[in-house]
């Protein structure tokens, strides 16, 4: 097992000998952070963006450097009006991924327009004004700066809930429901817009229960569903909305570096596969039904067999796409790494590539990478194979010596990974790949503190029979 913090070997268990994290954990916390991405995106298809907020910040919570989760957050914080918060989340994700990441135009976009940023910034402020006058008790004021504050910001929907709070609260029901309504075009589920909506039908629903009363008994009938002004009720939904976390719209801005990225593709593959394994199973069903030669049996298991096949198919489709997309990741977190001077996992990521997954262009930006990260891999990787070698672990040294050969075959230690795979060589009995390895150095590195020992041992090979 590969460790998914370091990309050390774990060669066994599932803790990390070298960096300490327990792999089944981690893989625990991707899962968990890919369930919540693909609901974040299923919300926010549906327009849904306090749902999909919510998940989004599961999925972020479970893995911090999920970028493209944290692009969708704030895409869905920037659809509700909260500037601030899709800014935060984009400024971070372009932290993590600075190259070919679309936070940076969003960001670009909305700097080139400082007009707008700036009044929507202004919408903050008089939302965030008017919870103070509201805790002074100067409501009106507070009201004026909520009225100037959706109108600067339309999407602004906390500052639409508390209007919605506060017509509520004075039993202008008609100014509640245009507002709830509002709320919920922007937002299709916002939570307090539908709690409110329900509160205020459940009223109407009460009041017109009373219809025949006297208008000093319809008056008596809101005392008793919470709407009078000397009650507590309504007015505590209102004072629980000024409660609203100031922190939301600050301007602090918390940076991280690191990547991962997660998919919605492995959903539609495991999918796929429910399908084939059940159609598989009831194949075999038939096949057992079949023996005793009724051809209907016969009939349903050809049209069985052939649709299993089309699956087979179409999941095969699926996890084609799957690894390109999966590599192409890999790629864009290969990059990150190397930017942050991590070239030991970004030249595995990219070590593992399959070249007949890249297209042309990701093959000359692959290369352009493995130049970049190989050498101090291949330089990790000969350190801890000499140290294998030197502890009498033989198979483990040659595989790591070979990986970085492989990776820095013209470095200045290049000529001691030779050496040293070429005494492996011996010590196996394999005289032909010990002359092929000194021979290299003799031929490569003239000026190897080894050379003279090779050229010794190469002619002493040579010399013998077999």
């Amino acid at each position: 097992m590969i460790c998914s913090r370091c990309s050390k070997e774990i060669p066994t268990g599932h803790i990390c000998f070298n960096c300490g994290a327990d792999n089944l954990l981690l893989q625990k916390a991707r899962t968990a952070s890919l369930r919540q991405y693909n609901k974040g995106v299923a919300f926010a298809k549906e327009e849904d963006y306090s749902a999909a907020v919510e998940a989004l910040k599961e999925c972020v919570l479970f893995d911090k450097h999920n970028f493209v989760a944290r692009n969708l957050l704030g895409i869905a914080y920037f659809q509700i009006g909260l500037v601030t918060e899709a800014l935060k989340e984009w400024i971070i994700s372009a932290s993590i991924k600075k190259e070919k990441n679309p936070a940076q135009r969003y960001i670009d976009s909305l700097q080139k327009n400082a007009r707008l940023l700036e009044k929507l910034s202004d919408g903050i402020n008089m939302y965030n004004n008017a919870l103070e006058q509201f805790k002074q008790g100067n409501n009106d004021l507070a009201v004026i700066q909520l009225k100037k504050a959706v109108d600067i910001n339309p999407s602004l929907v906390e500052a639409n809930n508390l209007l919605t709070a506060y017509y509520l609260s004075v039993h202008d029901k008609s100014k509640a429901k245009k507002t709830i309504y509002k709320t919920l075009k922007i937002d299709k589920r916002n939570p307090k817009a539908l709690e409110y909506l329900a509160e205020l039908t459940s009223s109407e629903k009460a009041v017109s229960g009373k219809n025949s009363l006297s208008s000093s008994t319809e008056t008596e009938g809101y005392i008793e569903n919470g709407y009078n002004e000397q009650s507590n009720g309504i007015f505590k939904k209102l004072i629980s909305a000024f409660r609203t976390d100031f922190a939301l719209f600050g301007a602090g801005i918390i940076l991280t570096s690191a990547v991962f990225v997660t998919l919605i593709m492995p959903s539609t593959i495991s999918n796929e596969q429910s399908k084939i394994d059940e159609m598989q199973k009831r194949i075999s069903e038939l096949e057992d039904e079949n023996i005793n030669g009724t051809s209907a049996f016969a009939v349903k298991y050809n049209n069985l067999e052939e649709e299993y096949k089309k699956l087979q198919e179409e999941n095969k489709k699926y996890q084609g796409e799957y690894n390109v997309k999966q590599q192409e990741l890999d790629i864009q977190t290969a990059e990150a790494y190397i930017a942050s001077g991590e070239f030991d996992s970004a030249a595995e990521l990219l070590y593992n590539l399959k070249a007949d997954l890249l297209t042309d262009e990701d093959k000359i930006n692959v290369e352009d990478l493995r130049a970049k990260c190989y050498p101090q891999a291949g330089e990790t990787l000969y350190d801890s194979g000499r140290e294998l070698f030197n502890s009498g672990n033989l198979a483990e040294a040659k595989a790591s010596l070979n990986k970085a050969l492989e990776m820095a075959p013209n470095e200045n230690f290049s000529d001691n990974i030779l050496y040293f795979l070429a005494q492996i060589s011996e010590q196996e009995g394999d005289n032909a790949q010990a002359k092929e390895y000194y021979g290299r150095i003799v031929n490569e590195f003239s000026s190897s503190d080894v050379f003279t020992r090779s050229e010794q041992k190469l002619t002493e090979l040579s010399s013998q029979r077999g």
